[in-house]
């Protein structure tokens, strides 16, 4: 099995079939094509993507709903045919999020959010064009901090612990090995676990 050295998880073993393509690359990346969908914790209802290109970068993804109540996008004429797959396919989305210095507020890219097919794990960072979204989103903290409790998020009475279990998280990732220089560290739809992810 291929392994890489990262910063973050030291070193990996992984498979093939769990490799995420983006044959353009990110947005002022066009190097970085391959990468992993890797687990953060248990109790954390995000995701860390993980660049094979790169071992020491990477950053969390995390779902659209802890950023806005309704997220639709525009797949433009150029991408489907890269996302179409196999007759029941579905596509995930993952919005790259940023943890602020400090820890006390975490925002979402709407604006550019990865799109990939569950099915054949190719995808695109869609840069959309929609004055609605934005590259810092603020995140909905009563949301993220029910995921992190294990509660739904749907139809929950109001609590105000929210902002308490996202500080607990955004310390965590604080305290994590940095992925790069910058003082800032970056975090999906729910998709389904890849097998050895």
């Amino acid at each position: 099995m291929p392994k890489i050295q990262t910063v973050r998880f030291g070193e990996l073993e992984y498979k093939g079939e769990d490799v995420v393509h983006l044959p353009e690359g990110l947005v002022g990346m066009p190097d970085l094509r391959n990468w992993l969908v890797l687990e953060m914790g248990d109790d954390l209802p995000m995701k860390w993507f993980q660049s094979l290109d790169r071992g020491d970068f990477g950053f969390p993804v995390s779902q659209p709903a802890f950023f806005a109540d309704t997220y639709d996008i525009s797949i433009p004429a150029s991408s489907e045919s890269l996302l179409k797959g196999r007759q029941g396919e579905w596509l995930a989305i993952l919005i790259i999020t940023t943890v602020h210095a400090g820890g006390t507020r975490i925002t979402g890219n709407l604006l550019a959010p990865l799109v990939i097919n569950v099915d054949t794990r190719l995808g695109v960072q869609m840069v959309q064009d929609n004055p609605d979204w934005g590259v810092q989103q603020e995140m909905n903290y009563l949301k993220f901090g029910l995921a992190v409790d294990g509660q739904p998020m749907e139809n929950e009475p109001v609590i105000d612990e929210g902002r308490d279990l996202v500080e607990a998280f955004t310390q965590e990732v604080l305290d994590s090995p940095s992925e790069s220089d910058q003082s800032e560290v970056r975090p999906e739809v729910e998709t389904p676990e890849p097998a050895g992810v």
